[in-house]
């Protein structure tokens, strides 16, 4: 009889949770998409791009777009149901039947848990091929540049099996800036060639003040050079645009393989080592809001709907500007990568672990 009554609970909490919960994620794409047309709607009416092309993009932009809702719409979930519950004297009801507050409390961080798995999935599995693609389709049909032009901070390759890193392009001088190149030679590693910039003109770069490196087959560094100035020739036919990834459009096996292969040349990746660890917390932020929602939205008088979504607004901007401010330090060099990308989640978990443990005290 007793798991029977549990297990009523936890479905009529959970439902209550649900509910706002798909609605907000709802309510929030479409916000995201309104957004996205406005910045697009020039370029259908004045520039003549097939309304199909945008349809296309945003189909594309929807799993991103999802992942970025996830959070937000936990937090809005746990702060409708709450205040609901708490507005019509649910809670009290429970907590005098001798239901305490963290057992209430328990299938929201349940459900939030399994948001978070779905986003860390969705971002993983989804998201990279689908960034990709939609990517492809602004190049290409929307703003029509060609698809072989050198993408800033991704790795890409020749017809002579070279791979190219070029961290920052401008394409008024036609000059690229810090410059790796990983030459294999048939030996069991490459040469790398490292270059604070070079000129492009068709098929030929011309790499200015940069270190050539050789390495043994221990991976010890068995021969080095500086030069002024080096000429190379690169195939016409850069393997295209199709296949050159930025970070958000790498899984984390992706992106961890290509910071090894960076470090291993002597380049900086910072920033590239903080977007691989937000990959696990961004996910996680969802089981962070779920912490802090449920303490918040329980007020102590009656109207908790209105009180529960002041503090949800209130939270998701504190949290944002924080993540903000604490991934540019990550990007800077301020603070380990890891602490840029993990100290917004687990300072507000602590508070909301905090905060649920003086609800479960002290009513």
């Amino acid at each position: 009889m007793m798991r029977a009554k549990v297990n009523i609970l936890d479905r009529y909490v959970i439902g209550e949770v649900v509910s706002p919960f798909l609605v907000g994620v709802i309510g929030f794409i479409l916000i995201m998409i309104a957004d996205i047309l406005f910045t697009l709607t020039d370029l259908i009416i004045n520039k003549g791009v097939p309304f199909f092309s945008v349809l296309k993009l945003l189909v594309f932009k929807l799993p991103a777009i999802l992942v970025l809702t996830y959070p937000v719409s936990t937090l809005f979930g746990t702060a409708m149901a709450l205040g609901r519950l708490s507005g019509d004297s649910e809670i009290v009801a429970l907590r005098t039947s001798g239901v305490s507050m963290l057992r209430i409390a328990v299938p929201i961080i349940v459900v939030s848990f399994g948001i978070s798995v779905l986003s860390f999935s969705t971002n993983e599995f989804v998201v990279p091929w689908a960034n990709r693609v939609s990517e492809n389709i602004i190049r290409q049909m929307i703003l029509r540049k060609p698809v072989t032009q050198v993408r800033e901070k991704v790795f890409f390759k020749d017809k002579e099996n070279r791979y190219f890193y070029v961290k920052r392009v401008d394409p008024r001088s036609s000059t690229l800036h810090d410059v790796m190149v990983y030459e294999f030679t048939g030996e069991s590693l490459p040469r790398v060639i490292l270059a604070k910039t070079a000129k492009y003109d068709g098929d030929r770069w011309d790499l200015q003040g940069g270190i050539i490196h050789k390495y043994d087959n221990q991976g010890h560094l068995a021969y080095e050079a500086t030069f002024t100035s080096m000429r190379i020739s690169v195939s016409e036919n850069f393997l295209g645009y199709n296949e050159q990834k930025t970070s958000q459009e790498m899984n984390s096996r992706e992106l961890k393989k290509l910071i090894d292969s960076l470090r291993r040349g002597g380049v900086n990746t910072r920033s590239l080592l903080v977007d691989f660890y937000m990959k696990f917390s961004v996910p996680l932020t969802c089981f962070v809001f779920a912490l802090i929602g449920i303490s918040l939205s329980l007020p102590r008088v009656r109207g908790g709907r209105a009180f529960g979504i002041v503090m949800c607004i209130i939270v998701v901007f504190s949290f944002y500007v924080f993540a903000s401010v604490s991934r540019s330090f990550g990007y800077g060099g301020i603070v380990h990568p890891m602490l840029a990308a993990f100290v917004p989640q687990v300072t507000f978990a602590i508070l909301g672990i905090v905060l649920l443990v003086r609800e479960v005290m002290y009513r």
